[in-house]
Formats: C-alpha cells, sequence, structure tokens
C-alpha cells in the first residue's frame, strides 16, 4: 500500500518558480527594453536642460515597480519622476499641464498627442519602442535625501515623499532576503490583479503589499518556501485583520507618527510619518481585503494537503488564476 506524503506538496516549490517565471515575472530583457529607454529619456533631458536651464525641470528618476524590482510581466509603462523647481504651478492640473508642454520642447519632432496629460501624470508614447513612459511630477525641495511633494496616484493627495530613500528601503530587505523577498511580492502583486477581476471593486495598492511583506521581513520571516510564505502573509493579514499598525523605523522614530488612531488602516510611507499610504481604505475595502485572504489561506492550505495533482493545481489556480499550471 502506498503510503502520502501529507508534509509535501504536490505543487513544489520548483512548479511555482517556473509558473512565475513563464507567467508572472517581467522578462529580463523586456525590463532591459525599459531600462535603455528611460536612460535615453534622462540622457536627452541632461543634454536639453544643459542648454536650457531655465526649463524649470532639475532632474528625472526612475521609480516604481520597474526602479524596485518587483514588476510584473503585466506591466504596460514605466514609471518616471521629473524634479520641477520653484517656477512650477502648485495647482496638480496647472502643473501637468506645464510640465506636458516643457516636455513637447525637448521633443519638437513628436506628434503634439505623443506627450499628453493622463490622470495624475504625463505620459510619453515612444513609437520606436512602443513603450509608454508615466512622469509624474515631484516639486523638488532641493534635499539631499530627494524629497519633494508628490501627488498620491490613487487619492491625488499632495505628500512629502523621497524616491531615492524608497529604492534604498526596499534594497536593503532584498539584499537581507536575495531573490526570494522580490518574488514573493510579485506573487501577492499577481494574486491581487486575479482578486481585482474576480471580486467587484477589490482594490489593494501594490505598495500596500510591499509594506505587508517587509513589515514580515524586519519580523524574520523566511521568504525561501514560497509557499509557506504566501501562508504567512495571508495568516498575517487575517490575524490582525489590518488593524495593526504598520511603520518603519529606517528613516524616522515612532515618536514621529501621529499619536492617535484615524483611519481603519494605518500603514504609513517609510520615508514620510505624515503619510498614510492605506488612508482611503475604508472599514469596508479592509473587511473585503481580510475577505479575500482568507479564500487564499484556505486554498492554499488545502493545496498542500490534496491526494491528487489536478485537486491542488485546482487550488493554486484559485489563487493564481487560470493560467496556473504544474
Amino acid at each position: 500500500m502506498t503510503s502520502f506524503d501529507f508534509l509535501t506538496p504536490i505543487v513544489t516549490q520548483s512548479d511555482v518558480v517556473t509558473f512565475s517565471d513563464d507567467r508572472v515575472n517581467l522578462k529580463k530583457e523586456k525590463a532591459q527594453q525599459y531600462r535603455d529607454q528611460v536612460n535615453n529619456l534622462r540622457d536627452h533631458l541632461d543634454r536639453y536642460l544643459r542648454e536650457h536651464p531655465d526649463l524649470g525641470i532639475s532632474k528625472m528618476q526612475l521609480s516604481g515597480s520597474l526602479a524596485k524590482g518587483t514588476a510584473l510581466s503585466t506591466i504596460k509603462d514605466v514609471d518616471v519622476a521629473v524634479y520641477v523647481n520653484g517656477e512650477a504651478p502648485s495647482d496638480l492640473d496647472a502643473l501637468l499641464n506645464w510640465l506636458a508642454e516643457r516636455l513637447r520642447k525637448t521633443y519638437p519632432q513628436m506628434p503634439y498627442g505623443a506627450i499628453r496629460v493622463d490622470g495624475p501624470c504625463v505620459v510619453i508614447s515612444f513609437s520606436g519602442t512602443g513603450i509608454d513612459v508615466d512622469i509624474s511630477p515631484i516639486l523638488d525641495l532641493n534635499d539631499e535625501n530627494g524629497y519633494g511633494y508628490l501627488w498620491d496616484p490613487i487619492t491625488r493627495k499632495k505628500i512629502k515623499t523621497s524616491i531615492p530613500l524608497h529604492l534604498k528601503f526596499i534594497r536593503k530587505r532584498k539584499e537581507k532576503h536575495p531573490n526570494h523577498y522580490a518574488q514573493v511580492i510579485r506573487l501577492l502583486k499577481w494574486w491581487a490583479k486575479q482578486r481585482a477581476k474576480d471580486t467587484q471593486n477589490f482594490e489593494l495598492r501594490s505598495f500596500i503589499l510591499e509594506l505587508i511583506v517587509t513589515k514580515l521581513a524586519d519580523d524574520g520571516l523566511d521568504f525561501s518556501n514560497y509557499h509557506i510564505a504566501l501562508e504567512k502573509v495571508f495568516a498575517y493579514i487575517i490575524k490582525s485583520g489590518l488593524k495593526e499598525r504598520i511603520a518603519f523605523t529606517d528613516n524616522y522614530t515612532s515618536s514621529a507618527l501621529p499619536k492617535s488612531r484615524v483611519h481603519p488602516v494605518e500603514i504609513f510611507d517609510p520615508v514620510s510619518a505624515e503619510n498614510n499610504v492605506a488612508d482611503n481604505i475604508s472599514e469596508y475595502t479592509r473587511q473585503q481585503i481580510v475577505d479575500a485572504a482568507e479564500k487564499a489561506l484556505d486554498a492554499i492550505s488545502y493545496a498542500r494537503n490534496c491526494q491528487t495533482k489536478r485537486d491542488s493545481i485546482q487550488c493554486w489556480q484559485e489563487l493564481m488564476g487560470a493560467s496556473f499550471n504544474a
């Protein structure tokens, strides 16, 4: 009689790695293509700024998931921050139009519509590569740590932040957990994308997932086994109910945080104690995220104990979508 090993999941770590490489992760060659386009844009702006120092733009910085190394295969554009000086308008809509006009001056050969305002950013569409670059303006504070005022893409609130310190914050954890920390973030972002497809009004920002994973990393969670790591993340969301304040002391002391609780969920920007990045999460949305985590934990836990590969794969498909296979 053949005994069944309940400790070893049928869908293995290798299967999850293969799925990640095939479906979830941005391919290295594609990532390099995006980076090359941003480098070309930076070189172009640097040359123009040397000849036109009165343009009102001081510098640019690659930001977002590509800069952090957590980009998904589904990425459609590249995030870039452009620092603007005190001559720029302080109203967001006026600032975006101001920035678009100045970028058009640097690319006179481009069609007018190739540089356009879209949401809280200016988009440059490069027809040669087919790449869109989303440019977010930052009011430059001329701070050595890169602080400035940026408009949140979701809430459109003006917040003080630092792109260089964000990247340093993530890099510190990646160095402590090579490969696995970033991969778990990507898997969770992929899970959240599936929930956005099958759950009405579901919204969970990638930045919030990054900070939840980082909190667990700082608490000592080992990310090397993706099955267990995902279980631990979902279990934390369920146990805490997202009611536990999350903050980091890399760039400020805990005494700088608000003394009293204001929002249902409090997850603070690691470079600014003034910015609760979860302040747009309502009580309804908090409960919706917790419910989704409960379903995810049930699925991934059951996958460990399935006696057939078909059943185990179905559990992972509940978690990661129909494209999952092993």
